[in-house]
């Protein structure tokens, strides 16, 4: 028997343990506590919460007390790898769960205007996103080639979030409006695009090469493993709640079979060279089509992503930003021009779609600012993008910065649209 030798992991001390648990209790605390500020302001959750994580970090606590920063959030591999575990565990379960918000049927009964609306949203944002991507200074790319880069920020411009998206319409009292399905439609093959975009993205930068064959692989990957999860999950999903209830395996199985589901294909795909979440993503549709959709489970599933991990995440990217380097005025001048130029691109395209499919000008520039709103998703690309190295700590500020404000922009682009006389 062949013996390997395997060194020893030096195990956690008492005080690295105890500054984590004091970083979980500081920063789910904080983000809760910015979710519910934001909320009752009425903002998407996750603006406070990415802001609790920006003032616990660099930009902030780093100036004001800077011992505090570094004893919290010490310059250790190992210490951070604790917090970001958790925050990979949120991005996981919270694509999870925004998939099986899709409705892929709202898609079909859209008709014209959908096939328009949806070819403007994505295909102007990518050309403007793979614009100014050229046109970004070198201090903004990561490790990988310009090529890859500018794919990259064409994806992010391409974007939108379903449920920030959903969230606002239906605060706002729009839901009963025909033009907020259409948009809750185009926003799913938005999301949908976009992440088979970054699928190639993240194939093309884990193989160092922009050569056809690898692009191809990363698209067959995507497609073969959507088309399987989708065409077979659901059934065997329903036939595994049936056993269940049978057995009456209770809320507990169904949360395991769930976890197990949305782990199993994002390992799947991270195994084939793309990441995690696309195959998270690709399981929560997966699950949104069967009947656990609906059980106390995925209810208990739901809340626990929604109060633990998912703010978790979003505090934990806010901390990352440093909005200090906005005082570089080159760095706080390409903030400004991204998020102009893909909130322009977005407005326009899914206007002119909108348009082109028949709508009236108000409900075309409805769509449009419902489209605008990245939130969610584009943060869990920029850090995608960024764990791979594709953009650099700049470029991904610049990311959140247009993230949060285009979130930010939505609500109050929508009043002004809808209560204005018509």
């Amino acid at each position: 028997m062949v013996q390997v030798a395997v060194a020893p992991l030096p195990p956690l001390d008492e005080h690295s343990l105890f500054v984590f648990w004091c970083q979980l209790l500081i920063v789910l605390l904080l983000a809760r506590a910015g979710g519910y500020v934001a909320r009752r302001v009425g903002m998407p959750r996750v603006i406070g919460e990415l802001l609790a994580g920006v003032a616990l970090g660099p930009s902030l606590l780093g100036q004001v007390w800077p011992a505090a920063f570094e004893w919290l959030f010490p310059a250790n591999q190992r210490q951070a790898g604790l917090l970001l575990g958790l925050a990979w565990i949120g991005i996981v379960f919270l694509l999870g769960i925004t998939g099986a918000d899709i409705d892929t049927s709202m898609i079909r009964r859209q008709g014209r205007a959908a096939t328009t609306a949806t070819v403007g949203s994505l295909m102007i944002p990518l050309g403007v996103g793979a614009l100014v991507g050229s046109q970004l200074p070198g201090e903004f790319l990561g490790d990988a080639a310009r090529t890859v880069f500018v794919m990259f920020f064409a994806v992010a411009f391409a974007i939108s979030s379903l449920p920030v998206a959903a969230r606002i319409l239906s605060d706002l009292g729009l839901m009963h409006r025909p033009v907020a399905h259409l948009a809750l439609g185009v926003a799913t093959v938005n999301d949908i695009v976009g992440w088979l975009l970054l699928g190639v993205v993240v194939g093309v930068a884990e193989s160092g090469t922009v050569e056809p064959g690898p692009t191809v692989v990363a698209v067959g990957v995507v497609l073969s493993t959507s088309f399987i999860v989708l065409r077979y999950g659901p059934r065997f999903l329903d036939r595994v709640g049936t056993e269940l209830e049978r057995r009456s395996g209770g809320q507990a199985a169904e949360i395991s079979i769930l976890t197990l589901t949305v782990v199993a294909v994002g390992a799947i795909t991270h195994a084939a060279g793309i990441e995690v979440v696309i195959g998270a993503f690709i399981a929560g549709i997966a699950i949104g089509g069967s009947r656990l959709r609906h059980g106390s489970g995925f209810a208990a599933l739901e809340a626990v992503t929604n109060g633990i991990f998912a703010p978790l995440f979003f505090a934990i990217a806010g901390i990352r930003v440093d909005l200090t380097e906005l005082a570089d005025r080159s760095v706080a001048t390409w903030a400004v021009i991204v998020t102009l130029a893909a909130t322009a691109a977005k407005l326009a395209g899914s206007y002119g779609g909108g348009r082109l499919g028949g709508l009236d000008h108000r409900d075309s520039l409805g769509l449009g600012a419902s489209l605008n709103a990245r939130g969610a998703l584009e943060i869990v690309v920029a850090t995608v993008g960024l764990s791979l190295e594709v953009i650099g700590p700049t470029a991904y500020t610049v990311i959140v910065v247009m993230a949060l404000v285009t979130t930010a922009l939505t609500g109050p682009m929508l009043e002004v649209i809808y209560r204005a006389p018509h």
